[in-house]
């Protein structure tokens, strides 16, 4: 049986998590914290006319590439530099530990969950609403721009309040941390001349009875409505309340689930963690998905048993 390589950042409670499951399975794995390459672990590859090889030494352990067979990919912005580097040797040192880390997804056979060349583009906020719409998701209206006049306008066309969100989240934000959904104010407006250096999104105002966390894992999709509008905290932003709103395991519509696994086959991902607005109506409201989300918080709430799907998946490609 091949191995399992856990490619994580330094802080990841969950696969320290996913890591005991597959043990339990006796299921070979081994941990590559990228954090700390390069000065905390080395990548060498070896190329000729008659072969390529990788090799990976992390924690004293040697890592043969040949002998993947799947890889969890949560993190592989290299982070183990000298404090003492200038910033123009930093930027140097980091774009060239990237370019390594680059090459792994073509090296070999291993199935990849999610292959970073088809993550990197799902991340994008724009393709994602693209292709919602295209699947024929209800998406809310939108505005993606660093142009203040067009955010000016978009505000005084909209019969609804609109709200901010960023184009990402920032990797090195402490654990608990996060950019949250914001209403433009009138207030807000008159500084809207920052986004000309930080694009960002901003949508008209979804009426909400509750919303959803969707994660799917191979053909598997686990659903769990999020009671966000209970607690006054939650309403906009059901985050900055994680731990106090409720959370229910649900079933999906049969029409819902098959357009999400149309949009995931679109992007070529295995895994990912989908967010929706279901209105008062009842309609479904796609907002975005992140294809390398968190599950853990909402597998101990729910009791769905996303650890051990998601290791069956890693599994799967390794057995002989």
């Amino acid at each position: 049986m091949k191995t399992i390589l856990l490619i994580t950042a330094r802080f990841d409670p969950a696969a320290d998590l996913l890591i005991s499951e597959l043990r339990r399975r006796s299921a070979p794995c081994i941990r590559w914290n990228t954090y700390e390459f390069p000065l905390g672990s080395t990548l060498t590859y070896r190329a000729s006319n008659e072969e390529f090889g990788a090799e990976i030494v992390s924690d004293d352990r040697t890592i043969d590439w040949s002998g993947v067979g799947s890889v969890w990919w949560q993190w592989d912005q290299p982070a183990g530099f000298p404090d003492d580097l200038a910033p123009g040797e930093r930027r140097f040192a980091e774009a060239e530990a990237q370019l390594a880390l680059s090459a792994l997804p073509l090296a070999g056979d291993a199935v990849w969950i999610n292959h970073p060349f088809r993550e990197r583009s799902a991340k994008s906020k724009p393709a994602q609403l693209l292709m919602a719409r295209q699947i024929g998701f209800d998406i809310p209206r939108t505005i993606v721009t660093n142009n203040p006049d067009e955010v000016r306008r978009f505000v005084a066309a909209s019969s609804k309040k609109v709200i901010y969100k960023g184009l990402s989240q920032p990797r090195d934000m402490a654990p608990g941390k996060a950019l949250f959904t914001g209403v433009v104010t009138d207030e807000r407006l008159t500084g809207i001349e920052s986004i000309r250096v930080t694009p960002g999104i901003f949508q008209e105002y979804v009426d909400k009875a509750y919303e959803l966390r969707v994660t799917v894992i191979g053909r598997r999709v686990f659903g769990a409505r999020i009671n966000s509008q209970a607690f006054a905290e939650a309403q906009l932003d059901w985050r900055r309340a994680l731990h106090d709103v409720e959370y229910q395991a649900v079933d999906l519509p049969k029409e819902i689930e098959d357009k999400i696994h149309a949009f995931m086959a679109a992007f070529g991902l295995v895994y990912g963690a989908l967010d929706f607005i279901v209105t008062p109506q009842g309609r479904y409201v796609f907002l975005e998905i992140n294809p390398s989300g968190q599950y853990m918080w909402i597998e101990c709430a729910t009791g769905l048993e996303m650890t051990a799907e998601l290791a069956e998946a890693l599994i799967r490609p390794c057995r002989g």
